[in-house]
């Protein structure tokens, strides 16, 4: 992409400011200084982003092998070994199959809501009941809801050749029968984020001198107290209040994230299956440049649909992907097939992770505070298995999970899952969604 102009989002320096400004400064009490420099922000904000690929995998040639920490990649995760140690797979977690609905049908509604579907007849499912749309709020949403406040946008959706408003394209929900379309067309997306976005190319030097003044003011007060107060205690105290003033002023110094408006998609058929892979990049681009631009923190990437039938030509496969995902198991064509699939979804993972890992923020990059959850709606095709789902999570996370594990489980109900993302955004939820009467997290993830 090209013509990238630089900008800096007025939602993250308003909250910096704020949190900089001079009212605590001034007091001459320690305690009351103390409270004011432990508001002072963190390093950079918290990001998730739930992605979406159908139909299920291939488990054997899904799942590593190995132990927890000593663990080797299968072929369909190989193209994520650069990133081994910001990433955990998670194998034998079981998705609920409670309530009305087909297998693809549950899938979808359960995936990231945590519920079953609501009765209704607008869906006729391929085991002949109906359903209608999902029973509940899901966790990118409920998240988005905790920390949206300060971005333009609470949550982005952006999906590639979704097709359709119905239960199987439909993967977030802002509460029961409140179904959230994603947004299928590059440029559309382009034009929502960026077409009347006002740039100033000096506010950036601007805003660095702002800040330097109010720490310096800062520093200047705190080397005052150090002086006046002679105990021992109170030194240490005003030493480490120091200390973290001075963080802020690394940090301030420091090269900002990379916030650019993209090139405009140009006008591609975003529905002509052979776009697929184009349309993906695409998307991928413009998610990270919305974080970057703090414009939301919390997104989604939903690669088409339960039930997609996209045909991927451009790696020699003319069926399409639900139809070979029928085929049985004694189908050795289907199984290679298949996992040429599935490793594809991989590459396209990686792509949207080195664009993430390519954004320098502090001394690390945006992908280091940003939490990648990866889903499918089924185990396996044919079968319209619920277990195990393969679900792996990618990322810093903002170092809220210790990552670089396969972690297995024994059927367990992956709203702990569900639970877990909550808490490691922030969030106290010790139970998520309606299908699992437990709570808590996920055992062994936090």
């Amino acid at each position: 992409m090209s013509s990238r102009k630089r900008i800096n989002p007025s939602s993250s320096r308003r909250a910096f400011l704020g949190s900089l400004g001079a009212a605590g400064v001034l007091c001459p009490f320690i305690p009351l200084l103390e409270r004011e420099l432990e508001a002072a922000p963190g390093d950079f904000p918290l990001r998730l982003i739930v992605l979406f690929s159908a139909n299920g995998t291939i488990h054997e040639n899904w799942a590593p092998t190995g132990g927890e920490s000593d663990f080797t990649l299968s072929p369909i995760l190989s193209p994520l070994e650069a990133y081994r140690d910001q990433m955990i797979v998670l194998d034998g977690l079981e998705m609920s199959r409670a309530g009305v609905g087909d297998g693809h049908q549950k899938g979808m509604g359960h995936l990231w809501t945590g519920s079953t579907l609501l009765e209704g007849t607008e869906f006729e499912g391929g085991d002949g009941g109906t359903a209608g749309w999902g029973g509940g709020i899901s966790v990118d949403q409920h998240v988005a809801n905790a920390v949206g406040d300060d971005t333009p946008y609470r949550s982005l959706e952006f999906g590639v050749q979704t097709k359709g408003a119905t239960v199987w394209s439909r993967m977030s929900y802002a509460g029961p029968n409140q179904p959230l379309a994603p947004e299928d067309s590059p440029d559309a997306m382009f034009d929502r984020l960026f077409a009347d976005f006002d740039v100033d190319a000096s506010e950036l030097d601007r805003l660095k001198a702002q800040r330097q003044s109010v720490i310096d003011l800062v520093k200047g007060d705190l080397d005052s107290l150090m002086v006046q107060h002679g105990s021992a205690d109170d030194k240490l105290k005003i030493e480490a209040h120091l200390e973290s003033i001075r963080a802020i002023e690394q940090r301030n110094q420091a090269e900002a994230p990379t916030c650019e408006i993209p090139g405009a998609p140009g006008g591609i058929d975003h529905d002509a299956n052979d776009n697929y892979p184009l349309v993906s990049q695409l998307q991928s681009d413009l998610l990270s440049m919305s974080l970057t631009c703090d414009m939301t923190r919390v997104a989604s990437l939903q690669w088409s649909r339960s039930v997609s039938n996209t045909r991927f030509s451009w790696l020699g496969i003319e069926e399409g992907h639900h139809d070979l995902s029928h085929l049985g198991d004694g189908d050795q064509s289907m199984i290679d097939k298949l996992t040429q699939i599935n490793t594809w979804y991989s590459e396209q993972v990686r792509y949207l992770l080195d664009a993430l890992a390519a954004l320098p923020e502090g001394d690390g990059s945006v992908l280091d505070n940003t939490l990648v959850v990866w889903g499918n709606e089924l185990s396996r095709g044919n079968s319209h298995g619920n277990r195990p789902i393969p679900f792996v999570l990618l990322g810093g996370g903002g170092g809220q999970l210790e990552m670089g594990r396969y972690l297995q489980y024994d059927n367990v109900e992956h709203n702990r899952l569900l639970v877990s993302i909550c808490n490691a955004m922030g969030l106290a939820d010790q139970s998520f969604g309606s299908t699992d009467p437990g709570s808590g997290g996920l055992p062994g993830l936090t």
